[in-house]
């Protein structure tokens, strides 16, 4: 067994959250591009966005610069499309998880619709679709137009489940997948079965692209506009205007609807490519280490394992972070445990963000929104529940001191 890593200088960090996860072949694919000179979107990018289509099982998938780019696209093509009616309106309420991704939340205000928020359930962090539901039944006005539930932490929501309750409402269906690459249920892919769901490609996630992400969906007419609402809203690169491979400028230059600058870069995609190709030896190994750890702690930790604890079968989760759970008399000393743990070499992190609603930003910005005592399963996931590394590049030595290290907390802390 190889020995465990000595801390940098720069930290004490032995067990890191996350890695680059870059060997010598995504290094050697970045030079090769970087040498080519053809940086900006092109061939790369084209062959990474047709590569994950085929592996996600959906028919068009539009590589951004960011996951959260890939948020704030999808509520744009929702709200501005280039023809036909808008999805979403101004106005308009979306039901969004109480712990959630400041990411997931902001595209909604800053297009000026209004979040609605949902508790989430204990076992799996995820929006609880049974509180949604009593949630839109107390909707007289039918103001609530949307559902944009987060799949976290590599958890993937029930697609029927989630179907089924867009369906008798009339909601637009769209998901944050970013956590959650390379899980299933019911042999999707998590949040294929919505209108769109997001990715990320960010260092800690299940592939790394640096920075990066993208939006997967089986429409053509969204696809066509998140071609053009990345880039500014040009009509370039589309497949249904004939006009975007003529070579009069004015032609070439023509803006067909709204748009920003999210375009990603051939050296991301190129790094994309390769990572992709080993995705599923990476989500294999992290589902190893979640079982191991989940198996091997102490009285008074226990990890968040839906797997476990609701009988699902492991391609339900694919594990990005490990949520672990205090009980008993540590219930109540979540922070003195984290402490504990980063002074041990072993870095955490809380929920996300814990419960969203008891942000700095949201109680300065939005005081008429819920309290945050109005979302019990959140509060108590937030004081009792911090996260640690699932990382594949993590050695079995850092598993185990990471399991020997918080569960001799139990005693000492």
């Amino acid at each position: 067994m190889d020995p465990i890593p000595t801390p940098s200088r720069e930290s004490n960090l032995v067990v890191p959250l996350a890695f680059s996860g870059l060997k010598r072949e995504e290094i050697n694919a970045a030079i090769e591009i970087l040498e080519s000179g053809r940086l900006t979107m092109g061939e790369q990018v084209a062959k990474f966005e047709e590569e994950i289509s085929d592996y996600l099982g959906v028919a068009h998938f539009k590589m951004v610069n960011s996951g959260s780019s890939a948020n704030l696209l999808m509520i744009e093509a929702l709200m501005r499309p280039s023809s036909g009616k808008p999805r979403l309106n101004p106005g308009d309420g979306v039901l969004v998880p109480a712990i959630a991704w400041p990411t997931t939340i902001w595209p909604l205000v800053q297009l000026g619709l209004e979040p609605i928020f949902v508790d989430v359930e204990e076992r799996t962090i995820a929006i609880d679709l049974e509180q949604a539901r009593s949630v839109l039944e107390a909707d007289k006005e039918s103001k609530i137009r949307g559902i944009f539930p987060i799949h976290p932490l590599g958890y993937s929501l029930d697609p029927i489940k989630l179907r089924n309750l867009a369906s008798e409402f009339d909601l637009v269906e769209i998901s944050d997948t970013c956590e959650s690459l390379g899980s299933r249920r019911g042999g999707l892919h998590a949040g294929t079965s919505s209108v769109m769901a997001s990715f990320s490609f960010y260092f800690s996630h299940h592939i790394t692209t640096m920075e990066g992400g993208g939006i997967a969906t089986n429409e053509a007419a969204i696809n066509e506009d998140l071609v053009s609402q990345r880039a500014h809203g040009w009509s370039r690169g589309r497949s249904d205007l004939h006009t975007a491979n003529e070579l009069e400028p004015d032609t070439l230059f023509q803006f067909i609807t709204t748009g920003y600058n999210l375009r990603p870069m051939e050296v991301q995609a190129a790094i994309g490519r390769v990572q992709l190709s080993r995705l599923e030896d990476f989500v294999r190994r992290r589902r190893e280490i979640s079982k191991f750890v989940g198996e091997n702690l102490s009285e008074g930790f226990q990890t968040v394992d839906p797997i476990r604890d609701l009988d699902l079968p492991a391609e339900a989760h694919s594990w990005m972070l490990l949520p672990i759970e205090l009980t008993g008399p540590l219930e109540s000393r979540r922070k003195e445990v984290m402490a504990k743990l980063w002074h041990l070499g072993i870095e955490s992190r809380p929920v996300l963000t814990g419960n969203f609603l008891r942000q700095r930003a949201v109680r300065a910005l939005f005081p008429e929104w819920p309290s945050p005592s109005a979302f019990p399963a959140a509060e108590r996931i937030s004081q009792t529940t911090f996260l640690v590394a699932c990382h594949q590049d993590l050695s079995d030595s850092q598993v185990n001191y990471m399991v020997e290290t918080i569960s001799g907390l139990g005693i000492n802390v």
